[in-house]
């Protein structure tokens, strides 16, 4: 009778421990999707493999843009040779690429992360972490790629361009100017580069000036280019238009031409 009691009392304790293996296979706890996600460096991992730089910002690109290749160069300062035995991303959106997988010391390499913007649009900030052996349980680095991906439809209202400044339009019209006053047109613009524009235009006649709003249009932002005419300075033979030569942007001069048409 104690025997058989016994036996029951192990079928029911190992009934216990499938169930509940089976609720921590099905549930995980935010402790361990936080540890997956970025899971703890390893103490001095700079003393292994120490990196020039463990930030990159890729800055502004389009969604539909081609994959770019940001490359991390490191070297082995261990006096082991290091193996690189996995390399983990917290976004499907990179995919790692490594040459030599085993590196002496001294020896110099590069981990390449790759990264998709296809349908990728907002902020991006992802991380990349590297395993070596001997550091096999926790990474020795941690990658970390920045920018801003602009969805491709963002700009549609602005379907003139000029290298990396979209416009509303590429001509603007004035009534007719009275003397005592100084009318101003404005141009919608949008900054679709990646580097800041600070635009401005040169040889205007005397009577006319050309401005940004802000000043310096940053990448990814809106402003507008205005275009102001003094009615005190015209000419008694006002032209009927003339043309603004853009510059601060790459293109030929042609592509970064406004007509401005003066009514009378």
């Amino acid at each position: 009778m104690k025997s058989k009691i016994l036996y029951l009392f192990s079928l029911f304790l190992l009934a216990g421990i499938a169930v509940s293996s089976a609720q921590e296979n099905r549930f995980v706890s935010r402790e361990a999707l936080d540890s997956l996600m970025s899971p703890r460096l390893m103490q001095d991992g700079d003393k292994v493999l120490r990196f020039d730089t463990l930030l990159q910002d890729f800055g502004v690109i389009y969604e539909d843009s081609a994959p770019l290749r940001m490359e991390y160069a490191f070297v082995n300062t261990s006096c082991k040779p290091v193996t690189i035995t996995r390399i983990t991303t917290n976004c499907g959106c990179t995919v790692a690429e490594v040459g030599d997988s085993i590196i002496s010391p001294g020896e110099k390499g590069v981990i390449a992360i790759l990264f998709n913007p296809r349908r990728r649009s907002g902020t991006v900030d992802t991380n990349t972490f590297i395993y070596t052996s001997l550091s096999n349980m926790e990474p020795v680095a941690k990658l970390t790629l920045l920018g801003n991906v602009i969805d491709n439809d963002e700009w549609n209202h602005l379907p003139c361009r000029m290298g990396s400044l979209k416009l509303k339009r590429k001509e603007v019209a004035f009534e007719p100017v009275k003397a005592g006053t100084k009318p101003q047109l404005r141009i919608p613009c949008a900054n679709v580069g990646t580097k800041p524009l600070l635009l401005s235009s040169e040889l205007l006649p005397a009577f006319a000036s050309f401005a940004t709003e802000p000043q310096e249009i940053a990448p990814g932002e809106e402003g507008d280019i205005v275009i102001t005419i003094n009615g005190d300075m015209l000419p008694p033979k006002t032209p009927r238009s003339f043309s603004v030569v853009v510059d601060g942007i790459e293109g030929r001069i042609s592509d970064r031409t406004l007509k401005v048409k003066l009514e009378k």
